[in-house]
């Protein structure tokens, strides 16, 4: 009999009321087809806890917390801010669980088949490998430089010893200064992927990635959570901070994105149509939102009858 694959699940929630409802058919797809799911961690970008984890009921098991976004309201709540989030939320996970590999989803994500598998014998067979998703092309064509990934010169500029920047999540200009620990620091690591083979401004897609266990160990016994706002004003997301942290560790991403292949993630809209995302086996979908004559509720509706159809049942508390 295999051995269970353990891993944990982390989705941002924003303040938007819309968040929660797309938080509930979100996690109902994830426990449809992933019910040994061991953690779950709910990164709630509101000024204070809401402890929305105490409105779902999880599998036997499954442990599911809520951590409060550090930025408190500062910086863009989708770029920098975001990257803080996920600094609280992999730091919870470092410290308090034991995990293969870790899932980062978002509510406008379905998951719409079993990945585990799949995922962490991809990670055991490429032990180079640090991150799993749609980094060099999606599932319909490759992404390029430098249209694809505009936070390349911002990158570049934040490689330099000394800088001005005029425009921030700030009213006012910011003095960017090595001598200062956080720039020194964040110049240390985007220098380290570089060298790492790292090319500036390529990032594995935010609404659906896997990230090795074994990283965040890393990340924890170096201290690297110990800066959660270390990118909280740069108009880099966290999937960009994510891939340069996890380069300037000696980790590398890989796309894992193809035909029977997890993830069937873009950034706006869907890569095909519901039906064909079915066929061709992917198990995470984004986004899901109104785009390209698609309506998102048409699209959960597909997805909720298919489950229903499979397994009737609603894991959510009424």
């Amino acid at each position: 009999m295999p051995v269970p694959h353990k891993f944990a699940v982390v989705v941002p929630v924003g303040s938007n009321p819309k968040e929660l409802d797309r938080l509930a058919d979100t996690l109902d797809s994830l426990f449809h087809y992933e019910p040994r799911v061991s953690n779950i961690v709910l990164v709630d970008d509101t000024p204070a806890l809401r402890h929305i984890e105490n409105r779902f009921r999880v599998p036997d098991g499954c442990r599911i917390v809520s951590v409060l976004n550090p930025r408190l309201g500062r910086g863009n709540g989708w770029l920098g801010g975001l990257a803080a989030g996920m600094s609280a939320a992999f730091h919870w996970i470092a410290t308090n669980a034991e995990c293969d590999f870790v899932l980062k989803i978002d509510t406008d994500s379905l998951v719409i088949n079993p990945f585990s598998e799949r995922i962490s014998n991809q990670f055991q067979a490429r032990p180079d490998i640090s991150l799993l998703g749609t980094y060099s092309q999606t599932p319909n064509r490759p992404l390029n430089l430098p249209e694809d990934f505009s936070t390349a010169p911002a990158l570049q500029k934040l490689r330099r010893p000394f800088t001005v920047w005029r425009r921030t999540c700030y009213p006012w200009p910011r003095l960017q200064c090595s001598l200062f620990p956080e720039d020194r620091l964040r110049r240390q690591w985007i220098n380290a992927a570089v060298e790492n083979g790292y090319e500036l401004g390529r990032h594995c897609q935010g609404g659906g990635y896997a990230i090795r266990g074994e990283l965040l160990k890393t990340l924890l016994e170096k201290k690297a959570f110990d800066h959660p706002l270390l990118w909280l004003w740069t108009p880099c997301g966290e999937d960009v901070a994510v891939t340069v942290i996890a380069y300037a560790h000696g980790g590398r991403a890989l796309d894992f994105n193809g035909r029977n292949e997890p993830f069937g993630v873009t950034s706006r809209g869907l890569a095909d149509t519901p039906e064909a995302m079915v066929e061709r086996g992917f198990s995470v979908i984004h986004s899901i939102k109104d785009c390209d004559g698609r309506r998102e509720e048409d699209i959960r509706t597909f997805f909720k009858q298919r489950r229903i159809e499979e397994t009737p049942g609603n894991l959510l508390k009424s």
